[in-house]
This record gives structure tokens, C-alpha cells and sequence, in this order.
């Protein structure tokens, strides 16, 4: 019996040793909830989470192993905030990044128009990993804003490096203007990168301008007007090379 009382102790003891060590393996293993990503932000941001409103993405935007936090707060119609976290060594996270962008997706590799989703078997240059831009890992986030009777739809490549937050290009998508009197005014815009022999791509970024009939939003009769921007990476961001100066300067 006392035999019998001694193994079921050290049964016991053995089991309850080997909760304690792989507690924190398990632990660690588990993704932070949103009240725990809410709660970190809300701790360090300069404007805060204050609805529900509330989405975050686990994803790797650097070089090192650990994944961050990308994460977006929508306030407002036109009014939000964007958000990077950093795993810290505790596996708690610290806020390394805040913009006052209000984005109504995380769709953060929109930009990489070369990356296939097509089974190996039907495109052999099929890329598991989004493309590197320039040697670097850049995103993309849509911001939508705007004001009284203004829509704007922009977007934002950026990248991070050296633990901040590098803003490489912004562009418009589309902005309606709607002017007191009966007019309504589109704009439609849109970019594509091209990759040549050098490390420096092109970003080439098109917009075209239309009235609309206020009532129905069709597209009046007319012209639309088309520009077309250029633009090089220079230096870690996206310079534009056709630039025109106004006449007299």
C-alpha cells in the first residue's frame, strides 16, 4: 500500500512538472485576441480604438521570423486609423507605427500584379511569396476619406525598415466631387508597376477625369480628360520623372 502511495505521488508530481513546462510553449502558441490587439494600441497610440469598428491580420512585413500585427480602425465614413505592432521577446506587442488612414480592407499585396494564384501545373512561374520590390517588402493599404459632398479613394505603398514605418508612393483611386449648384465630377485612377533589367521600377499611375449627371451618374457626353504620371524608385521611394513645370518658372 505504501508502495502504492509513494507511485501515485510521483505520478502526480511528474504531471503536474510537466504542465508547468509546456504551459508557456502553449501559450505562446496561441494568436492575441482582438481585445488584447485593442488593448496594446490603446495603451501607446496618439488616437485610440473607440468602436468596434476593429480588424487586425497577423503577417510578416520585414525580415525577421516573427509576424506583426497590421491593423485598421474605422471611426468614421471618412475618418480611421491604421496600425503595425511588433512582437516583442515577452510575445506581448508594442505599437511601432500609427497613420491616420481610414482603410476599408486589409488587402495589404494589392500592388503585385506578377504574383499567380494558378496551381503550379497550369503556370510554371507561379511565385508562392509576393515579389520584393527593389530588394523590399511593400505593401499596400486604400485609405478612404474625404469631406461634405467629397468621396476619395487613395492608395499607399509603404514598407518597413529599421523598425518604422517608410511611406514609397501614394496615389489616387478614385475621387467623386459633387459641386453646389448640379454638377458631379469623377475621377478614376489607378497603378501598375514594371520591373526592368535594372533595381529600379517604374510605377506607372493614370487618372481620368468625367462629369456625371447628378441624378443618374451616368457619364455625360464629352471628352474625358486622361493624365499619366511616371515615376522611378529613388532612394527608397517612388520619384515622379515627368513632372512639367508650370509655364514662367
Amino acid at each position: 500500500m505504501r508502495n502504492s502511495h509513494l507511485l501515485l505521488t510521483l505520478t502526480v508530481g511528474l504531471a503536474a512538472s510537466s504542465l508547468v513546462l509546456t504551459a508557456p510553449s502553449s501559450l505562446a502558441s496561441k494568436e492575441p485576441t482582438k481585445t488584447q490587439v485593442m488593448d496594446w494600441i490603446n495603451k501607446q497610440a496618439k488616437d485610440p480604438v473607440v468602436t468596434d469598428n476593429f480588424d487586425f491580420q497577423l503577417v510578416n512585413l520585414d525580415d525577421d521570423p516573427e509576424l506583426e500585427i497590421a491593423a485598421k480602425h474605422n471611426g468614421s465614413v471618412h475618418i480611421g486609423n491604421f496600425y503595425i505592432l511588433d512582437q516583442k521577446p515577452d510575445r506581448t506587442y508594442a505599437l511601432i507605427a500609427e497613420e491616420e488612414w481610414n482603410p476599408p480592407r486589409l488587402q495589404l499585396d494589392h500592388w503585385d500584379y506578377t504574383r499567380e494564384e494558378n496551381y503550379p501545373e497550369i503556370d510554371k512561374n507561379a511565385e508562392d511569396e509576393p515579389r520584393l520590390l527593389a530588394g523590399k517588402r511593400v505593401f499596400e493599404t486604400v485609405q478612404h476619406t474625404g469631406g461634405s459632398g467629397i468621396s476619395i479613394y487613395e492608395a499607399n505603398l509603404w514598407y518597413l525598415e529599421k523598425g518604422r514605418l517608410v511611406k514609397a508612393w501614394d496615389g489616387l483611386l478614385r475621387e467623386t466631387v459633387s459641386v453646389p449648384g448640379g454638377q458631379l465630377f469623377q475621377t478614376v485612377g489607378n497603378y501598375q508597376i514594371m520591373h526592368g533589367e535594372d533595381e529600379k521600377p517604374l510605377l506607372y499611375h493614370w487618372q481620368t477625369k468625367q462629369e456625371l449627371n447628378p441624378d443618374t451618374g451616368e457619364l455625360l457626353p464629352g471628352t474625358p480628360e486622361t493624365t499619366l504620371q511616371i515615376y522611378r524608385w529613388e532612394n527608397g521611394a517612388f520619384v515622379p520623372i515627368n513632372v512639367e513645370k508650370p509655364s514662367g518658372q
